[in-house]
């Protein structure tokens, strides 16, 4: 999930322009000079994790660890992982003693995981952010300023007035907001009024979202919009998803990779090229698996951030797979940042509402109700959504009742919705043992 940015986030003008300075110039450095500066920027986070924030003093000290021990990217791996449940499990503990001073904000994400999760983010990383996607827009001739659609739910789920609507402008950041939790044949045709209204040049969204959107326009018969780009994130772009988008909105998709702790980001240029974006954190790789196939090798993604000092995430198992090639390649495109073959994992199943909406993010409502430990939605006919709930020590009648409204929020009043309260021994898992955090036993059909 990225950053939702608001009108405030723009009041830092000189660090945003420093820090796109800064990334404009990075991207072309020869290897071994980005990974100087990779060393650099890791030696000030290493250094003030250890000195103010709790955990990893302690958690190193026992392990007879100093900061000067991690001279290289090579010497993390003297460093034990950071899980998600050591994040949920350490509480403050994992919050530097001096966060104060790097104006750090609360910020909650389930992902696609079903497992709500707390952290806290600074100021500098949040430049870092807006530097990051300005970068890689600007790739697709992106210039600051420029108008740009984004498709996305919780926006309007967290204003209730706004639940409903199809879409929302908003003229200080030059953004239109399209409400992926409308995305219906129905309902495409006011979003396109609003696109040919405001004309943004680009669209961003979920793969999922795009792809029924555009799905959405084509039996609508709307075939006459375009964008210089489209913009995917936050899950697996699969083969169908980009040719259906790209034919739709006639143009390109350039697809990307991140999460909201912001410690690894992968993006798509213009050759095609997947860049791990060296500059922004480490990308490590701790063990390796085959595919359900045999036919590849997949990574688990370990990530550093080099950025975010309020609460430094060192060695985080990011929790997804990445597949490498086998030998070094360099891309068309000139840049240096290192390129890795594909992205796997962040794959789920979509709702289909009784009155034909195609609801991609329902994992978010985790984030507006506390006290879950996990949650997974299971779609099992048309009309009937199991909501299953792993109770944590908070959870209680009235949220469970605020889970209810906001479910009934998404999914329309149509829809028969079943919470259950459950062991974490009764999720439901894939083949591979994964838990998923939506399951739909409803095939989407665009009528």
């Amino acid at each position: 999930m990225a950053i939702d940015f608001r009108v405030r986030d723009f009041f830092y003008p000189i660090g945003i322009s420093r820090m796109r300075l800064t990334l404009e110039h990075t991207q072309w450095l020869p290897p071994a000079d980005l990974q100087e500066y990779q060393e650099r920027r890791l030696a000030r986070v290493i250094e003030s994790a250890y000195e103010h924030v709790p955990y990893y003093h302690k958690t190193w000290s026992d392990l007879g660890i100093r900061p000067s021990d991690i001279r290289c990217i090579a010497d993390l791996r003297k460093l034990p992982l950071l899980t998600k449940d050591t994040i949920r499990h350490s509480g403050s503990a994992l919050l530097a003693r001096n966060a104060s001073q790097y104006h750090p904000v609360p910020c909650w994400t389930s992902g696609t995981s079903g497992e709500p999760l707390q952290f806290f983010l600074d100021k500098e990383s949040n430049l870092l952010e807006f530097g990051y996607y300005w970068r890689h827009w600007s790739w697709a001739g992106f210039k600051l300023g420029d108008c740009f659609a984004e498709l996305g739910s919780q926006y309007f789920m967290g204003r209730d007035i706004l639940d409903t609507s199809i879409y929302m402008w908003q003229p200080l950041l030059r953004r239109l907001m399209l409400n992926s939790s409308q995305i219906s044949v129905h309902q495409v045709p006011k979003m396109a009024d609003a696109i040919w209204q405001y004309k943004p040049k680009f669209l961003k969204g979920m793969a999922s979202a795009l792809y029924f959107t555009a799905l959405s326009f084509q039996e609508a018969g709307i075939t006459d919009l375009s964008f210089k780009a489209v913009f995917s994130t936050g899950e697996v772009l699969t083969p169908q998803y980009r040719a259906t988008t790209e034919s739709v909105f006639n143009c390109r998709v350039l697809d990307s990779y991140g999460h909201m702790e912001r410690t690894v980001a992968i993006s798509e240029c213009l050759q095609g090229g997947y860049h791990v974006n060296s500059d922004y954190g480490i990308l490590e790789f701790d063990t390796t698996r085959s595919s359900s196939d045999g036919k590849r090798m997949l990574h688990r993604a370990v990530g550093t951030s080099l950025y975010n000092r309020a609460m430094p995430l060192i060695r985080y198992d990011v929790g997804d797979d990445i597949e490498v090639f086998s030998d070094a390649r360099s891309c068309p495109c000139g840049r240096s940042l290192p390129l890795v073959k594909a992205v796997h994992g962040r794959s789920d199943d979509t709702i289909v509402t009784p009155d034909g909406r195609f609801i991609t993010s329902i994992f978010i409502l985790p984030e507006f109700v506390k006290g879950i430990d996990f949650v997974q939605f299971v779609q099992e006919s048309e009309k009937d959504l199991h909501i299953r709930v792993v109770p944590g020590k908070e959870w209680d009648d009235s949220r469970e009742d605020k889970l209810m409204t906001y479910a009934r929020k998404m999914v329309g009043s149509e829809m028969r919705i079943h919470l259950v309260r459950v062991s974490s021994d009764d999720i439901i898992t894939d083949r591979s043992g994964k838990r998923r955090s939506v399951i739909s036993r409803v095939k989407c059909v665009v009528t």
